[in-house]
C-alpha cells in the first residue's frame, strides 16, 4: 500500500503529534507499505527533500506550519496520484489535505486529537472566536474516516460536530515501553540533579511541558501556598519549555508577586532523554491540564511507575494507571489536597494501561482497509 501523509509539522521538529507519527510510519515500513510525507519546511536549514530510504521519502515546502497550507497544495497533488490513501492530521493540514483528496479522487483519513469547542474562549480569550471558527472550518470538509486518539475526543466529535458513528474509530497513541523501564536510569542519575538543584531534603513535584493556559500551570503555582502549609518542605520543580508568545511570563509574575520564588526551582528546558531522570527524581508529577486528547508525557509517566496526580478532565482517566490522585480541572485547592494525600501515602491504584505501536499500527491499517475496500 502507497500511503500519503500530510502533515503541518515534521521532524526535526519533536512533539507529541510528530512522535505519533514517526512510529506509525515506521511500522507502517516494516510491515512492507510504501510512504511519502509532504511537510512544512519550517527552518531554512533543513531540506526540501529527503529519501530516507528506498520506500520513504519526505518533502517540506513553505516556510512554516501556517503557509504551508498553501503550498502544499500543487505538490499534494502531484503526490497524491502515486498513493492509494492520504493521512492528514488536525490543525492545519487537514483543510489542504480534503481539497487534494478531492482534487485527486482520493480516499482521506483524518487523526484528530483534541477538540476545544467553546474552551477556545476560556483559553483565548477574544481570539478564541477565531480558533473556534477555524475549528469548526476543518469539519465542515469531508473525510472517509476519523480517527481518533481517545474516546474523549471522539466523543467530542459527535458532541460538537454530529459526525456519524461509522465514521469515527478510537486508536490510542503507542508508548515504547522498552524505553520507559525506570531500570533504564541509573539512581546516580536522580542523586545528582538533586543536589544540583538543592532537592536532597524537599518532597518535589514536578511539572513539565508548555505554560499554555490548557496546560494548567497557573493552577498549580496557585496552589503552592496550600501546599505549604501542610508540606513546609516542598519544592515545586518545573521544567517549562518556553518560547516567543506563550504564557510562561504570566506564570513567573504570579510566582514573583506572591513571593514563592524560593520553593521553586524552574529549569526552561532539558534534553527529551535526560527528562525521565527529572521524573524520577521527583516524589510526584502533576498534570494539572483542562483539556488533553491524549498527552503520551502523562502516560509515560506511569510507566515508570511514578506517582501522578492529574487531573480528570478529557482522556487523562483514560491513559493514566498505577498511583494516581485526581483533581478537578482548574481547581487550585483540589490540586494541593491531592499531593497532600500523596504525601500522607493516600492515592488510588489504577489497574496498568498498555499502549503498543503495533496495536497502533494494525488498527490504523485496518481502517486504511475498511475505507479502501
Amino acid at each position: 500500500m502507497n500511503v500519503l501523509f500530510i502533515l503541518d509539522l515534521f521532524k526535526p521538529h519533536v512533539w507529541g503529534v510528530e512522535v505519533l507519527f514517526d512510529n506509525m510510519i515506521n511500522g507502517l515500513l516494516e510491515q512492507g507499505h510504501s510512504v511519502k510525507v509532504l511537510t512544512s519546511k519550517f527552518k531554512p536549514d533543513i531540506p526540501s527533500y529527503e529519501r530516507v530510504s528506498e520506500h520513504y521519502e519526505i518533502y517540506r515546502v513553505g516556510h512554516n506550519r501556517y503557509d504551508f497550507m498553501f503550498y502544499c497544495l500543487s505538490k499534494g497533488v502531484k503526490l497524491a496520484k502515486w498513493a492509494d490513501i492520504i493521512h492528514t492530521t488536525t490543525y492545519n493540514a487537514a483543510i489542504p489535505a480534503s481539497i487534494i483528496g478531492k482534487l485527486a479522487k482520493k480516499k482521506v483519513i483524518l487523526t484528530v486529537h483534541e477538540i476545544f469547542g467553546q474552551l477556545r474562549y476560556k483559553f483565548s480569550g477574544w481570539k478564541g472566536f477565531f480558533f473556534k471558527l477555524f475549528e469548526s472550518l476543518i469539519f465542515k470538509f469531508s473525510f472517509d474516516k476519523y480517527i481518533c486518539v481517545s474516546n474523549y475526543t471522539k466523543n467530542s466529535l459527535r458532541i460538537h460536530f454530529w459526525l456519524p458513528d461509522q465514521k469515527l474509530v478510537t486508536v490510542y497513541n503507542g508508548i515504547d515501553y522498552t524505553l520507559r523501564n525506570r531500570d533504564n536510569f541509573p539512581k546516580s542519575e536522580q542523586e545528582k540533579i538533586k543536589k544540583e538543584n538543592w532537592l536532597e531534603k524537599n518532597y518535589v513535584g514536578l511539572f513539565f511541558g508548555r505554560p499554555g493556559i490548557s496546560k494548567g500551570l497557573l493552577y498549580y503555582v496557585q496552589a503552592l501556598h496550600l501546599i505549604l502549609k501542610k508540606i513546609p518542605e516542598f519544592k515545586a520543580l518545573l521544567i517549562v519549555s518556553e518560547s516567543p508568545n506563550n504564557k510562561a511570563d504570566d506564570v513567573r509574575e504570579f510566582i514573583k508577586q506572591h513571593h514563592f520564588s524560593d520553593h521553586i526551582v524552574w529549569i526552561p528546558g532539558v534534553k527529551y532523554n535526560q527528562l525521565w531522570n527529572y521524573i524520577l527524581a521527583s516524589d510526584v508529577v502533576i498534570v494539572p491540564s483542562l483539556v488533553e486528547g491524549f498527552w503520551f508525557s502523562a502516560a509515560e509517566t506511569c510507566t515508570l511507575g511514578q506517582q501522578v496526580v492529574a487531573t480528570n478532565a478529557a482522556a487523562l482517566t483514560e491513559v493514566v494507571s498505577g498511583k494516581v490522585n485526581f483533581a478537578e480541572p482548574a481547581n487550585a485547592g483540589d490540586i494541593a489536597r491531592k499531593v497532600i494525600d500523596f504525601y500522607r501515602g493516600k492515592f488510588e491504584v489504577i489497574a496498568e494501561r498498555r499502549f503498543e505501536w503495533e496495536e497502533n499500527v494494525e488498527k490504523t491499517v485496518e481502517v486504511y482497509g475498511e475505507v479502501l475496500w
